[in-house]
């Protein structure tokens, strides 16, 4: 469906067919079997899979920083959330929190056109979906429209479409359509993802001289750093190499230092601090961002060989290696609750597909939070990663991980050549992010499906790890136990973030279901639903 400046004369023609077709009394209706794309998927659990992963998940990371996964996912789900509110008569806009200035007109509140909207919206968040959205959906990418724009700029937060909201109500309302409502619902979240404080667009930066963010006026990089964080002076490298002094660790030996990389071509690089901007100038839906946690006292001496202990008894578990790189993926990890949401209440007709997409905003929102709040500490703390100071170690002997997953067991090395298991994200140790995660993970899902669907997932697991789960502490545990095991963290990093981030699960169960005000979804899509026929077809 084409969306641009104008409706288009090929719009016009279809929304002619589609009226001649259709039984309805309504002037602008349509058969929305007729509109929903033939090709795409009956199941719309399945069609909203297809729009978000593709065929496969296994690089819907697309190569990002977990922040900025987490960002753009929140995005897409933003588009999710707004595209069932605005086809759900009783739900709250999500991104003001107040009544909607309409709702779709009643033929178009199914599934269906939430599926539809959302293959629009989606173009906004990730350009990684385009191709296959529009190949499927047979949507346009999106151009601006400064009118749906400014009629929503002077609607602000009118609640009816006779309240202040009439200009956009005549320009969306009187000839709906999913994609043109998509369309609108991507500008939205757009301009306020642009402005949420994570600089996606790259068009802040930070000036030196002020400390302040400032425009970027040229060369400008996505995310770049608004917050001014540069690594302290490392003495490892500073200073002479002392043998007696070497496991010694105190004032700039503690702070974080950028990790050698290298790829497959021989290109090396050093790593920067991942987005230390956020913490300070990032927005939250849920509490501010503050600092709580003490200087963890750290041994570097002691806590080092309790690291390299750990990663010794991961070179001999298949299962540890296991759990190590799926909770190092929180795509994936995802997917493993959602797949087990979707089976124990989605298939069992205990959840719509509105009720699994409002749910998917409520953990969306934790997430953001939780990464704001992580971050805020780690910039804070600016600790070492146990990297830096193993290898500092030089040619002591080491019996533990060789640095290779396929070799079974310890193997001598020297220190310097200590890596942990698998890549150390470029950010500070302390507190573990991971943790923090995994921990609103578990208290977002107990908390929200036992109060709105009188249960949580139990016995679960999927395609990528052998292990079955009991329930969420199981997972949540083993999340932050998976950084120790993998040489990512030391132990203290892992109950602080669980620590910090305590709460914010509960918090989001509240706002989600404030946001959801009680809808019953007026036509909820429950799985398994046949598609319904078109008669002009």
């Amino acid at each position: 469906m084409l969306v641009g400046s104008q409706t288009t004369t090929r719009f016009l023609l279809l929304i002619g067919a589609i009226a001649a077709a259709t039984t309805t009394t309504t002037v602008f209706g349509y058969d929305v079997a007729c509109l929903y794309p033939p090709d795409a998927q009956e199941n719309l659990f399945e069609a909203r899979d297809y729009i978000i992963f593709g065929d496969s998940i296994e690089n819907s990371s697309g190569g990002r920083e977990t922040p900025y996964v987490i960002h753009v996912a929140h995005e897409m789900t933003m588009c999710q959330a707004m595209c069932t509110a605005y086809h759900s008569p009783d739900m709250l806009d999500p991104l003001t929190e107040q009544p909607k200035p309409f709702i779709v007109p009643e033929y178009g509140l199914n599934g269906y056109s939430i599926i539809m909207c959302l293959a629009q919206c989606v173009m906004y968040a990730d350009g990684g979906v385009k191709g296959r959205v529009a190949e499927l959906y047979d949507v346009e990418y999106p151009n601006d429209r400064p009118d749906f724009k400014e009629a929503y700029d002077k609607c602000g937060n009118g609640r009816s479409c006779s309240g202040g909201c009439e200009d956009l109500c005549g320009l969306v309302v009187p000839e709906y359509n999913p994609y043109q409502m998509g369309h609108w619902i991507g500008l939205r979240i757009r301009d306020y993802f642009n402005t949420d404080g994570w600089n996606a667009n790259g068009d802040m930066t930070n000036d030196w001289a002020s400390d302040e963010p400032v425009p970027c006026t040229g060369s400008c990089r996505i995310y770049q750093d608004t917050w001014g964080y540069s690594p302290r002076p490392d003495p490892r490298t500073t200073q002479p190499y002392d043998e007696a002094t070497k496991y010694e660790c105190e004032g700039d030996c503690r702070r974080w230092q950028p990790l050698q990389e290298g790829d497959n071509v021989g290109s090396l690089r050093r790593q920067e601090f991942v987005a230390p901007h956020i913490g300070y100038h990032a927005k939250t839906y849920l509490r501010e961002a503050t600092l709580s946690l003490g200087d963890p006292g750290y041994d570097y001496y002691e806590d080092s060989l309790a690291v390299i202990e750990e990663v010794k008894m991961t070179a001999s578990s298949d299962y540890r290696k296991e759990q190590i790189r799926l909770m190092d993926d929180k795509i994936k990890v995802r997917y493993v609750m959602q797949e087990a949401i979707k089976t124990q209440f989605g298939e069992t007709g205990k959840m719509s597909l509105q009720g699994f997409l409002t749910y998917l905003i409520g953990i969306s929102t934790a997430e953001i939070d939780g990464v704001v709040q992580t971050w805020k500490e780690k910039v804070h703390h600016d600790l070492v990663r146990p990297t830096t100071v193993i290898k500092y170690w030089n040619d002591d002997v080491l019996n533990t991980y060789s640095g290779d997953m396929s070799v079974q067991g310890p193997v001598d090395i020297f220190a310097r050549d200590f890596e942990a298991t698998i890549r150390v994200m470029p950010h500070g140790e302390f507190p573990s992010g991971s943790s923090c995660l995994c921990s609103l993970y578990k208290e977002f899902m107990d908390t929200y499906l036992n109060e709105n669907y009188n249960g949580t997932i139990t016995d679960f697991g999927n395609e990528f790890n052998t292990k079955v789960y009991a329930d969420m502490s199981e997972l949540s545990q083993i999340c932050g136990d998976s950084r120790v095991w993998g040489g990512l963290h030391y132990p203290p990093a892992v109950p602080a973030g669980v620590a910090i981030c305590q709460g914010l699960g509960d918090l989001a169960s509240m706002w989600t279901s404030d946001i959801r005000n009680g809808s019953n979804f007026g036509n909820p899509w429950m799985y398994g639903t046949p598609r319904p026929v078109c008669n002009s077809r």
